[in-house]
C-alpha cells in the first residue's frame, strides 16, 4: 500500500518540458523527429524546427561525424522576423553504417545537449523490414505465451503441477518491469533526469515495452488468481520463495523511502525495480524445474509456453545480431552483456523443461502408476 499510494504521488509530479526544445533568447529551436533510420549513401531529411524571434542575425551550425554529409551545414535566423514552427530541411547522408549523432547549436554560444538527432545507417534495407518483422514476432511469442498455461488450468480445475514459487516470483518481476516502463515512458520529471544523464540518450522505453509489460504482470497475475481458486493438491508458496519475494519488497521499500526523503534520485529507485526484474529471471526457473523433477513428472505444466518463450528468445537474439551486422554495431551487444547473458539462460532453462517433458518424464504420472501396477499384477501371476 505504501508503495502504490508513493508512486500515485509520485506520478502527479509531472512537469511539462520539451526535450528536444530550448531556449535561445525568444527562440524554440528543435529536432523533430530525433531518430532517423537510412541505408547507406541514401539522403534523408532531418527537420529543423524554428519557432519565435531574435534581436540579431543568428546562424545554427549543424555538426557531425567525418562519416556522415550534411548539406547545408549552416541555418541562419535573421532578426526582427517572427518564426511560426519554420521548418528547415537538412539533407544527411550516411558515408558508411553505424549509429551516428548529428548536433547543432547557436553560433558556438548556447550549447544544448538536447538538440541532435540520432542517424542509423544501414548496411541493407530489407534487413531493417527483416528486423522488424521478427521484432513483432518474438513480442507476439512472449505475449501468447501465457495462455496455454491459463488455459491448461481451466480446463483441469487444476494447479497440480505448477510451482506457485515460479509465479509469485515471477509476477515480482513483472510488476516491477511495469512500473519501470510505465514512469520512464510517461513522467517527464523521469525522462528529464535520464536526459540529464545521457545528453545524446533517447528514452529507451516505447510503447510496446510498457504494453507487454502489464500485460504480462495481469496474465501472470489472473494464473496466480487461478491457483486460489482451482485444486492446488495442498501445493503452497515455499519458505524459500517468501524469503526471496520479502527481500525484494524489503529493498522496494528502503529505495523507495530513500527517493521520497531526496537521498536518491527517482532514476535511481526506477533502476533498481529493472534490476529486480533482471535478478528474478535468474531464479523464478528453479522452483519449477525442481517440482518437475521431485514428481518426475510435467503433468500440469503447459509445455507449449516454453516453445513459445525459447522461441521468442532465439528471434530476440537473431535481431540483435542482425542489427548489429546491419549497423555495424556489435557494440550493441557486446556493451550489454547482462541483458545478452539473460537472454541465453532463459532458452537454457527452457531447454531444460523441453528435455523434462519431451525425454525425462513423457508419460504422465499417472499413466507411469498404471504401468507399475501392471507390472506387479504381472509378476504375480507368473
Amino acid at each position: 500500500m505504501l508503495l502504490a499510494i508513493s508512486l500515485v504521488v509520485f506520478g502527479l509530479k509531472l512537469v511539462t518540458s520539451s526535450a528536444s526544445t530550448r531556449n535561445f533568447e525568444n527562440l524554440r529551436i528543435q529536432f523533430d523527429p530525433q531518430d532517423y533510420t537510412s541505408t547507406l549513401g541514401k539522403s534523408i531529411c532531418l527537420n529543423l524546427w524554428v519557432d519565435g524571434s531574435s534581436s540579431k542575425n543568428l546562424s545554427i551550425l549543424v555538426k557531425a561525424t567525418e562519416f556522415v554529409r550534411v548539406n547545408p551545414p549552416v541555418v541562419w535566423i535573421y532578426e526582427k522576423n517572427n518564426y511560426q514552427n519554420n521548418l528547415s530541411r537538412l539533407e544527411a547522408t550516411g558515408l558508411r553504417p553505424g549509429r551516428f549523432i548529428v548536433t547543432a547549436n547557436v553560433e558556438n554560444k548556447f550549447t544544448d545537449h538536447r538538440l541532435f538527432v540520432h542517424l542509423k545507417i544501414a548496411l541493407s534495407e530489407p534487413l531493417i523490414y527483416i528486423s522488424l518483422l521478427i521484432g513483432w514476432s518474438y513480442t507476439a511469442c512472449w505475449s501468447i505465451g501465457y495462455y496455454p498455461q491459463i488455459l491448461l488450468n481451466h480446463r483441469r480445475k487444476s494447479v497440480v503441477g505448477l510451482s506457485f514459487d515460479f509465479l509469485h516470483i515471477n509476477v515480482v518481476g513483472h510488476l516491477s518491469y511495469a512500473i519501470f516502463n510505465s514512469f520512464m515512458y510517461w513522467n517527464s520529471f523521469i525522462e528529464q533526469e535520464y536526459f540529464n544523464r545521457h545528453p545524446h540518450g533517447l528514452n529507451p522505453v516505447i510503447g510496446n515495452d510498457v504494453g507487454f509489460a502489464i500485460h504480462a504482470t495481469i496474465a501472470t497475475g489472473y494464473t496466480i488468481l487461478q491457483c486460489y481458486i482451482y485444486d492446488s493438491g495442498e501445493n503452497s508458496l515455499s519458505t524459500g520463495a517468501k524469503g526471496i519475494i520479502g527481500t525484494y519488497l524489503v529493498i522496494i521499500v528502503v529505495s523507495l523511502t530513500m527517493a521520497l526523503f531526496g537521498k536518491q534520485h527517482w532514476l535511481d529507485f526506477l533502476y533498481v525495480l529493472s534490476y529486480i526484474k533482471l535478478s528474478t529471471t535468474l531464479v523464478k526457473y528453479f522452483p519449477q524445474a525442481y517440482m518437475n523433477y521431485k514428481r518426475q513428472s510435467t503433468e500440469g505444466f503447459a509445455i507449449m509456453n516454453r516453445l513459445l518463450d525459447i522461441a521468442g528468445g532465439l528471434f530476440g537474439i537473431l535481431q540483435m545480431v542482425i542489427n548489429a551486422w546491419n549497423f555495424d554495431d556489435w557494440r550493441s551487444i557486446i556493451g550489454d552483456v547482462v541483458k545478452f547473458g539473460l537472454g541465453i539462460f532463459s532458452i537454457l532453462f527452457d531447454l531444460v523443461f523441453i528435455i523434462q517433458h519431451y525425454l525425462l518424464y513423457r508419460k504422465p504420472k499417472t499413466v507411469q502408476r498404471i504401468d507399475n501396477i501392471e507390472m506387479e499384477v504381472m509378476y504375480k501371476l507368473t
